[in-house]
């Protein structure tokens, strides 16, 4: 029988990054707060001529405790719209990254797909950190979703995303460990265990003595 010719290389499928694609969250849903994400998409979709064009922002969840450990991964795409009257939407992101306007105007570096490299002195280097608040909002076509009403700078920017894994599992095994240590034994000398015998039968005595009368 004749075989397919796929046109590729058997190296297109081995070496492919398989890394680089997404995975769906399949973790709790995170209660309504402010958290800390990581810029994991940022795309500039241009306009058609009949609408503005887009800023595309997708945040994941970083924790920053163990009781934010069980929503590493939640992720949440946004779809903002650059129009002279929808600021409040996306500024406070440009904010957040440490972006002017002049900047974002004049000097916004994409790639062929898209994908945002560069805005004025900000690098997209993977490791964007903000701060951001959860709502809860609707689609167009009115179906519940998640979205964003506010953002935040992260002191620093740019932290070591393992470091801060490695702090709050190190807060983990320490509390663990104290919990499971046991109680320290109290020691009594004979003379003190004596000198209770003698007073526990003593008050023995006494009620014995009670009662007879």
């Amino acid at each position: 029988m004749p075989r397919a010719n796929w046109g590729i290389g058997a190296s297109d499928v081995d070496n492919f990054d398989r890394e680089s694609q997404f995975t769906p969250y399949t973790g709790p849903e995170p209660r309504l707060g402010v958290y800390q994400f990581q810029v994991k998409v940022l795309k500039y979709a241009p306009t058609d001529g009949e609408k503005w064009p887009q800023l595309r922002i997708g945040l994941e969840l970083v924790p920053r405790n163990k009781e934010e450990a069980k929503f590493k991964g939640y992720f949440v795409m946004l779809f903002r719209a650059i129009t002279p009257k929808t600021g409040g939407f996306y500024v406070p992101f440009l904010d957040a990254l440490g972006v002017s306007g002049a900047e974002f105007e004049q000097r916004t570096i994409v790639d062929e797909e898209g994908n945002i490299k560069k805005i004025g002195a900000w690098c997209n280097d993977g490791k964007q950190l903000v701060m951001a608040q959860l709502k809860d909002s609707t689609d167009n076509e009115g179906n519940k979703r998640r979205d964003i009403s506010w953002f935040g700078a992260v002191e620093g920017g740019a932290a070591d995303l393992e470091d801060d894994e490695e702090v709050y599992e190190e807060e983990e095994e320490s509390e663990y460990e104290e919990e499971e240590k046991p109680a320290p034994k109290v020691r009594r000398s004979a003379r003190s265990s004596s000198q209770a015998g003698t007073r526990t039968r003593s008050t023995r005595r006494n009620t014995v003595d009670d009662d007879d009368f």
